[in-house]
């Protein structure tokens, strides 16, 4: 029988194999994750790139100060694309930091536009934020908001000469894919007179 004093050194012992064996066991499993993740990447024809410092200031602007995670860009229907995963802190219920992770997906414009956001709102509304009323009438037509409809949980922003959108937890290709797919579905819909009135004064 082993003596009491030996059997506290051996317990410590366990539990620290077992928290070593829990976090190599955890960083495999990322690491796969993210193996597959750039492989599927790959496919859609995006390729690994440094953080763009431009959408870590949108990012920035949209939750807070954060870091970024992996960047891949591209093109998706002829226009270029960026997608981002963000991690940042935010107060927790107890009042203890909470890492949080989103990710941010930005298509090309034809032109740089002047700021707008468009969030979901409670009740399934949607909110608009537009320093220039106009503009955002002219963006938000009837047949953009049936837009909006048909893709509910869609949030978006004009961000100089980019629509950016954003999402919870890291990004997913074919979840980005969709949301892209909805994006340009978002661009072909603002009236080409927008374009020509509001893009030229924006630049």
């Amino acid at each position: 029988m082993l003596a009491p004093m030996l059997v506290l050194p051996l317990i410590v012992a366990l539990l620290i194999t077992l928290l070593v064996v829990f976090i190599v066991v955890i960083h495999k499993k990322g690491s796969a994750v993210l193996r597959r993740r750039a492989a599927e990447a790959a496919q859609a024809g995006w390729v690994l790139a440094p953080p763009n410092p431009w959408l870590m200031e949108v990012a920035a602007r949209l939750f807070t100060y954060g870091e970024p995670g992996e960047m891949f860009a591209g093109e998706f229907r002829g226009r270029g694309i960026c997608v981002l995963d963000y991690v940042f802190s935010t107060a927790g219920a107890n009042g203890q930091p909470q890492r949080r992770i989103v990710h941010l997906v930005a298509l090309t414009l034809p032109v740089a536009l002047p700021p707008l956001t468009l969030s979901q709102g409670f009740n399934d509304k949607f909110k608009v934020d537009c320093a220039d009323e106009r503009f955002a009438s002219a963006v938000l037509t009837p047949r953009m908001m049936e837009w909006m409809l048909s893709n509910g949980g869609l949030e978006w922003q004009v961000a100089g000469n980019a629509l950016v959108s954003w999402g919870d937890n890291s990004f997913v290709v074919r979840d980005v894919l969709n949301r892209l797919e909805a994006l340009n579905g978002v661009i072909e819909r603002i009236p080409p007179d927008v374009y020509r009135a509001y893009g030229p004064r924006a630049m």
